[in-house]
């Protein structure tokens, strides 16, 4: 293997933030797991609240936004929040992010109408868009370079049980107490997380980090807020349109276009302005350009819309198809979730003992995809063993390959520049899962309207639509009539099913073009320099 030259670390001091260890290193990574569970609980429990927040409010013509609001501001402000951390201390930053994502719970739990509750979701997405790139740079300090795949790993993990408990419990307390609590259930263990951060995470300012000494005048005229505007009117045309068209409003009508020529106008003007900007764009050229760096995002891209739509559509599977209740469902899930963690803690441990880790995402696409061609096949008789069996493969490769490109955000930039490369590379994660959820959607309730028909004429596809994924039952006159529905609802699940197979192949051309670094000696090398500055020092 051929391995490349390790990048020029720009670092001119020892580095003021000595490791972590023993029992504060692990109340700090509990306390990044917890806080990136609230951001995967909270992307995945208000699905299954949804209906009674529709009947509460009378509101079924805002369905979507309840959604859209989240992930419109937590795709669009990941640069903005990019920046925070590239000049500001990671710490307070962290905290703001999650104080902000806390006050979105509060302001959706205590909603008194439905226009109340897609701000408290919009001001939620805003916050949460900071949480992930803040725990993935709070490790970058508390723990040695070479151990940063092992615990990147073990507190992205948090994101998969998120998955699988999100529905079950949103269930649970939406039946049980109100859909109010999947808001409020944040709060206590948002506190709990503040407190750890605040008094366990000591970030002392050093000079890797020369951005943070600038006045805080100076850092303002850095934070390129006309790039930020930019680049959030371009991603919600892209959002919008992708959720609207074809659905509330055809592809030929003046809305669509308009935000389809708005999206592409405001990326050429965002692509030119960052350009002028220089090293003071939130997307900086020269980060971007690096191979790892943009190769690497691609292959989060093509992940994020492969594993976003199986959490979103795989419920619907087993919901509508197979019949099964939303606590149900969300046990099933767990056959993707645990492979999945497995596969991150694994990877993680032998990355950080052998340093390679390209090799690891190659063999991790390659197994999602297999298993991602296996789910396309599965039907309303498919028996457990199969699907089951067809969720660990893909769990398994997802887990083994998502969270090395962060690896390589780390290996291929120097310190002052890691901010700015966690804010690429999670970007590109939840823009793909933005894309694939709205992508799906338009399939999946396109074939309904073709696949309705062809099975029963007892029933209208407005009809199917109109009660959701577990109405069938109160829907279909009966037992012939919901079984052909089941059967209506699993081919055109396909559609969504075959849009991940093919974001997970994708990922492998993107995963081959990595550099092929060895983050073992990229830290030995980084740790040779520091010892020679010290004992220039002590001269």
């Amino acid at each position: 293997m051929i391995e490349a030259s390790p990048p020029e670390d720009r670092s001119t001091a020892p580095d003021a933030n000595p490791p972590l260890r023993s029992w504060r290193l692990g109340i700090v990574i509990g306390s990044l797991c917890l806080g990136i569970f609230l951001l995967g609980l909270d992307q995945n429990i208000i699905g299954v609240a949804i209906p009674r927040i529709t009947t509460e409010f009378r509101s079924l013509n805002d369905i979507a936004w309840y959604g859209s609001a989240y992930l419109l501001t937590i795709t669009a402000f990941q640069p903005f929040f990019g920046s925070l951390y590239r000049y500001f201390n990671a710490k307070p930053v962290y905290l703001v992010s999650l104080v902000l994502f806390e006050a979105g719970s509060v302001i959706c739990a205590s909603a008194i109408k439905s226009d109340i509750l897609i701000f408290g979701r919009a001001f939620l997405g805003f916050g949460a868009a900071g949480l992930l790139q803040g725990a993935l740079a709070i490790i970058g300090y508390v723990v040695r370079l070479d151990k940063v795949p092992l615990f990147q790993g073990v507190v992205v993990s948090s994101l998969g049980i998120s998955v699988s408990i999100g529905p079950v419990l949103g269930g649970v307390l939406t039946d049980r107490v109100s859909w109010r609590w999947c808001f409020w259930i944040n709060v206590p263990v948002g506190v709990f997380v503040v407190i750890a951060v605040l008094f366990f995470v000591n970030i002392k300012p050093s000079s890797t980090q020369v951005n943070h000494h600038l006045p805080l005048r100076e850092k303002l005229k850095h934070m390129d807020a006309v790039g930020t505007v930019l680049f959030l009117g371009a991603v919600v045309s892209l959002l919008l349109v992708l959720q609207w068209g074809g659905q509330i409003y055809p592809w030929n009508d003046s809305r669509c276009i308009g935000l389809l020529v708005g999206f592409v106008s405001i990326t050429a003007v965002f692509g030119f302005w960052e350009w002028k900007q220089g090293d003071s764009a939130i997307i900086p050229f020269r980060i971007l350009k690096k191979r790892s760096i943009h190769m690497g995002a691609l292959v989060l891209f093509a992940l994020g819309m492969s594993s976003l739509t199986y959490a979103y559509y795989l419920p619907i599977y087993f919901q509508s198809a197979q019949g099964v209740s939303t606590t149900q469902s969300g046990v099933r899930f767990i056959a993707l979730v645990l492979p999945q963690i497995v596969g991150l803690v694994i990877v993680g441990a032998i990355v950080t003992q052998w340093g390679y880790y390209v090799p690891y995402m190659i063999l991790g696409v390659i197994i999602t995809s297999i298993g991602a061609g296996l789910l396309t096949t599965i039907g309303v008789t498919t028996p457990t063993v199969r699907w089951a069996a067809y969720m660990v493969i893909n769990g398994l490769g997802i887990g083994m390959a998502q969270q090395l490109p962060y690896t390589a955000v780390q290996a291929v930039l120097s310190p002052i520049d890691v901010p700015i490369g966690n804010a690429i590379a999670v970007f590109s994660y939840q823009l793909g899962g933005a894309l694939g959820v709205a992508i799906g959607q338009n399939l999946l309730l396109s074939k309904l309207k073709i696949t309705v028909p062809r099975n029963t004429d007892a029933v209208t596809p407005q009809a199917v639509i109109a009660v959701g994924a577990a109405g069938l039952g109160h829907l279909a006159p009966n037992v012939e009539v919901l079984a052909a529905l089941r059967l209506a609802y699993a081919e055109a699940l396909r559609d969504p099913l075959i849009l991940a197979l093919a974001a997970a192949l994708l990922a492998f051309p993107f995963s081959c073009a990595m550099e092929r670094l060895n983050i073992k000696r990229v830290a030995e090398k980084r740790q040779q320099m520091q010892d020679t500055i010290e004992d220039k020092d002590d001269i």
